[in-house]
């Protein structure tokens, strides 16, 4: 009975909720929906926002009460740039943003929001106005030529510049010569040579002051006022053709001096060349070669060099030559032909020269000789000479000739000191065919059994040939006829007594 009673009791039970004997609840569970809550977004700048830099950090993040940030969209409206109104993603919560400011003012506004997981952007994102300064960068040439100095279509200058709010690593610099100013070089070194196509003026190549300039610009836009500095550029020859650039390295104050300027002068007359196809430049009145890039586009002016040394004192450190020497390797590679030619024209570690000994193993495909001895500091064979001395050319002059001039000199070359053996250099010479010059046996000191080179003349890419000589080219009383036969030969062996192609190497941009 008690069994009956609580069954009843069940049912009557569950028959109160709305169970019915078929299945389960008689209604479903409801609720009230919310949409997707957009997020919230704050921006903030570390220490005072009235006037900062032009290069400034801001910092923002978001939060999301129903989801999570997947991003943020930045947009800066800068009055000095008003056409930049994009909005930019980034997951970042910071970065270090540059300000264009040309004028040292400007007050952008600057707008983050958040992106939330479901694509929705803060709808009232923070807005932060900013004024921004950014001082001027200065800029002062340090290295350029004097305004009495002159040139050929080349010019190497240096500068030095600071930018007090900014990061003077990040400078750009703007160089130009007058009437280019809307179309300047830019670089970012502290450095620059002016390229040669850059000299003409409506096309042509004039002799008359000139004017470069150097300004620099900012990260933020800002430009320094501007450095400058005015010479005097020459054109290459006062014809059509440049044939010729004849560098006098002899100084004025030479006893010598004169006998040299005649030998060549009268060498390129016989080979028929008239003043107009060639230019002397002469390096104790004017330097214009501060780099290697200078000698190299000064030389491509010319269809060949004859640079002569003569027998001055060794060269000082630094030494005009010496600094010339890649521009006189490409400017042969290039396809121009070259000479040169001096007392200590050579350097190793211990012995004094203008050229280096890395020089001969990359434009002359030799070395020079090496010898052991108690005496020198050094093992390169430094030589001197006896007298008398007798030195023999060997120059190819066109036609299957061999040209042999024979140098008679009677006296003994300046040495530097005692201990360095001479300032006369020897090469290797794998082909005997690329002897340009002979030192006769018994003819140096210490004292050679058997005739050895102290000249090359070395074929190049595109035409181009260097000849070079480890020993002056000696003119005294009762020796310019062999030297003139030698310089004559010389001339002839780099085309000059042919006509002219024109000029081969041309402006060509480096």
């Amino acid at each position: 009975m008690k069994r009956v009673l609580l069954l009843l009791a069940v049912l009557a039970a569950v028959a109160g909720l709305g169970v019915t004997s078929g299945c389960g609840l008689t209604k479903k569970l409801t609720g009230t929906p919310h949409a997707n809550q957009p997020p919230h977004t704050v921006l903030f700048v570390n220490g005072a926002i009235d006037t900062v830099n032009h290069v400034v950090h801001l910092y923002w993040f978001g939060t999301d009460a129903d989801g999570a940030i997947a991003g943020f969209e930045w947009q800066m409206r800068n009055p000095h740039a008003p056409a930049d109104t994009a909005w930019h993603p980034t997951t970042n919560t910071d970065s270090v943003f540059i300000v264009r400011d040309t004028t040292g003012y400007t007050n952008p506004v600057f707008t983050v929001r958040a992106i939330d997981n479901a694509g929705a952007r803060d709808p009232n994102p923070p807005r932060q106005t900013f004024e921004f300064s950014n001082q001027a960068p200065t800029v002062r040439l340090t290295t350029k030529p004097l305004a009495t100095d002159t040139t050929f279509a080349s010019v190497s200058v240096a500068w030095s510049a600071a930018d007090a709010d900014g990061d003077v690593s990040k400078l750009q610099f703007l160089v130009w010569l007058d009437g280019r100013r809307d179309t300047p070089e830019i670089t970012t070194a502290t450095s620059f040579t002016m390229p040669s196509d850059r000299f003409l003026v409506n096309g042509i190549m004039t002799t008359g002051p000139r004017k470069l300039f150097v300004q620099a610009i900012d990260d933020g836009g800002r430009a320094s006022p501007i450095d400058s500095v005015g010479w005097i550029v020459r054109r290459p020859v006062s014809g059509p053709n440049a044939r010729l650039l004849l560098v006098d390295d002899v100084p004025s104050s030479n006893t010598l001096n004169s006998r040299y300027d005649t030998l060549y002068s009268n060498s390129i007359g016989r080979v028929g060349l008239a003043t107009s196809e060639y230019t002397i430049l002469r390096l104790d009145r004017t330097q214009p070669f501060k780099t290697a890039k200078d000698a190299e586009q000064t030389f491509k002016l010319f269809e060949a060099v004859v640079w002569y040394r003569g027998v001055p004192q060794p060269p000082s450190p630094g030494n005009v030559l010496g600094i010339c020497e890649h521009g006189i390797g490409e400017y042969a590679r290039a396809g121009g032909k070259i000479f040169v030619e001096g007392v200590y024209g050579f350097r190793s570690p211990n012995t004094g020269g203008s050229l280096s000994e890395n020089f001969v193993t990359t434009y002359l495909g030799s070395r020079l000789v090496r010898q052991f001895s108690t005496t020198l500091l050094d093992s390169v064979a430094a030589f001197g000479n006896l007298n008398p001395s007798t030195f023999v050319g060997n120059l190819d002059v066109g036609g299957g000739l061999i040209a042999s001039d024979t140098i008679h000199f009677a006296g003994l070359l300046p040495v530097a000191n005692n201990s360095d053996g001479g300032g006369l250099r020897e090469f290797v010479a794998d082909d005997i065919s690329r002897v340009a010059f002979w030192a006769g046996p018994n003819t140096l000191s210490p004292p050679n059994a058997q005739r050895v080179p102290l000249g090359l003349t070395v074929p190049q890419a595109n035409g181009g040939r260097i000849v070079a000589l480890g020993s002056p080219i000696i003119v005294t009383p009762g020796n310019n006829a062999g030297a003139a036969g030698f310089i004559t030969d010389l001339l002839r062996h780099f085309g000059l007594d042919r006509p002219s192609s024109g000029r081969p190497l041309g402006l060509d941009r480096p």
